[in-house]
């Protein structure tokens, strides 16, 4: 054992802990880029990670990690060692960059820790003129992962600590604009002390205060009343710099891309402006930079129509970029990612960018509908399923027919709310081969739609095996007086299955009947209530002359109302309430 081995001081729990836990980061940034993020194999891996924090956390409340070119070392032990200086080096990809420490705390292994694997991947691919590490982990604001680090492109020949910084990127906007600010008020104030010194004791006085250095440009070497800023000119500049620091660059470099693909006719720059677009998108969105792709997207349409002679090869190219967004697999994952983070981005942003999706994303935004648990996504995600719907009526009415019962349910609801004509046919071929659930749901459209055709089609729903899909047709053909259906009405009434309805569906049946028949059908109600003795005697079916009793009050005619005066003494009690209630216009 060597001597500085000796007079280390003894780690403050098992290094055991913090070497699996950066084992099992290695293995799931392996994962990572191996598989999709929905995939079994990853979300096991990922799982496993999460897991290894918590014996760390319960030993401390920080874990802070030195990083070399080949080592991760944990109070002075070393934790990862990868000798080689590869690009899936763990050690390497954070070193090559300037890292040089990283402090973890608590609610890390969360979504930060997503965002960290996601990083790492993207940092070891990327070209030297891309982002690197340090710029892309200040993007993403962790709040649980702190670092050092070094400048790698300082060529001052300090010490590599002499340029470590504490903390998250060293200048903000926010900063640089505070220390403008800053550096403007100080400037007034020292340009009036100089003022009045020179009032009071003279401007030769003021100079010789003290001494100067040489090389140094003092304030005191000049007489601030004559030259310095005024007021006016001091807040300009204040402006301006609040202006500047407050701009989005990301805006900015869209916009000057857009003018050179604009602009410029030589088809080569025009090529390599659509492949920076193209990757500045996906960039944007890894970022949750939304309110700048939706204005990317918007722009392009804007762009094709002013630009000259742009070849049709790569007009179509870039128009079809956001159609890309509205791809199945692309637009899943990203609202899967909105859907379980615990903080979504501002609304305006979001609703600018699902109102650049196209048609093609309508059945993919009503299966996740159907998924959210995000209460705050789902009115926005209801905008635009609206929108799309709306829009594009011949895309909606195909969703209707869709194997994925989710969808099929969302177009049925929406084709109801848009009482779209169009959709008549789908849904009356639903009413055949649909589930349960889903012909219900085409029954309430149809009658929300309430045209001729549409009323046509519930007559199948007359004959479905299912009670509430029958019931549910009965009551809306009936509310409509749709006389068509009388036949088929009469036929149901006739048949011997209809004592083995229950008695709700069968006094709609029997008021569906009395709506439509007119004067035609007294007769033969009039026979059901008051029989003549045979098979529908008064002892042997009652329940069956109380439906009578109440379609002869649907009739409402003089002749309904002679049959039923005739069994207005009645003896059951059944049939004598039923006769009542149709005598004074009521209903069961």
């Amino acid at each position: 054992m060597s001597e500085n081995d000796t007079d280390r001081p003894e780690p403050p729990f098992d290094p055991t802990l913090v070497e699996e836990m950066l084992r099992q980061l290695d293995r799931t940034v392996r994962a990572h880029q191996l598989y999709m993020h929905n995939n079994p194999t990853y979300l096991k891996a990922l799982e496993n990670l999460r897991s290894s924090f918590k014996p760390v956390w319960e030993q401390t409340p920080s874990l802070t990690i030195q990083v070399t070119e080949s080592q991760l070392t944990w109070s002075g032990c070393v934790v990862r060692e990868e000798p080689e200086k590869a690009s899936d080096s763990l050690p390497w990809t954070f070193f090559k960059d300037g890292v040089r420490e990283l402090t973890l705390t608590p609610g890390f292994e969360g979504e930060e820790l997503e965002w960290l694997l996601d990083i790492i991947p993207r940092v070891r691919k990327s070209l030297d003129h891309e982002d690197d590490l340090l710029t892309m982990l200040w993007e993403q604001e962790f709040t649980h992962l702190t670092y050092r680090y070094v400048d790698v492109s300082n060529d001052s020949g300090l010490p590599l600590d002499s340029e470590a910084t504490a903390g998250r990127w060293p200048v903000t906007p926010g900063d640089l604009r505070d220390s403008a600010v800053n550096a403007i008020d100080e400037a007034r104030a020292e340009a009036a002390a100089d003022a009045n010194a020179a009032a009071g004791g003279g401007g030769d006085g003021a100079l010789k205060q003290s001494p100067q250095t040489s090389g140094i440009v003092r304030m005191e070497d000049f007489d601030s009343t004559l030259y310095f800023l005024d007021a006016g000119e001091i807040e300009y500049l204040r402006r301006e710099a609040q202006h500047e620091y407050a701009s989005d660059l990301r805006r900015i470099v869209l916009d000057a891309l857009f003018d050179i693909f604009e602009l410029q006719g030589d088809i080569l720059v025009r090529k390599e402006v659509a492949q920076n677009i193209e990757a500045l998108t996906l960039h944007l969105l890894a970022g949750r930079q939304f309110a700048n792709v939706a204005y990317l997207l918007g722009e392009i349409a804007v762009v094709l129509e002013r630009a000259r002679d742009v070849p049709n090869e790569l007009r179509q190219k870039f128009a079809q970029l956001p159609d890309r967004l509205s791809e199945p697999h692309a637009l899943s994952q990203l609202i899967e990612a909105m859907d379980e983070a615990t903080m979504l981005p501002a609304r305006e942003d979001l609703e600018g960018l699902f109102a650049q999706l196209r048609p093609a994303a309508l059945g993919t935004v009503f299966l996740w509908l159907g998924r959210l648990r995000n209460a705050q996504l789902r009115p926005l995600l209801e905008g635009a399923a609206d929108r799309l719907a709306q829009s594009n009526t011949a895309d909606l009415v195909k969703l209707i027919g869709s194997d994925e019962p989710i969808v099929a349910h969302e177009a049925v609801k929406r084709s109801a709310a848009l009482k779209s004509a169009a959709a008549v046919p789908s849904l009356a071929k639903v009413l055949i081969d649909g589930d349960r659930e889903l012909r219900a749901a085409a029954v309430a459209a149809l009658v929300e739609i309430g045209t001729a055709g549409a009323l046509q089609g519930l007559e199948r729903a007359l004959d479905d095996t299912d009670r509430d899909v029958r019931l549910g047709a009965v009551r809306a053909l009936a509310a409509k007086a749709y006389r068509p259906a009388l036949a088929r009405v009469t036929t149901m009434l006739k048949s011997r299955d209809l004592k083995d309805l229950d008695r709700t569906e069968r006094v709609a049946v029997f008021e569906l009947y009395g709506t439509l028949c007119g004067d035609g059908g007294v007769p033969y109600l009039d026979e059901l209530l008051n029989p003549k003795g045979g098979l529908f005697s008064r002892k042997e079916d009652p329940d069956v002359r109380a439906c009578a009793a109440l379609a002869l009050g649907r009739v409402a005619t003089t002749k309904a109302q002679a049959a039923l005066q005739k069994a207005a003494g009645e003896k059951d009690v059944i049939v004598r309430t039923a006769v009542n209630r149709a005598l004074k216009g009521g209903a069961a």
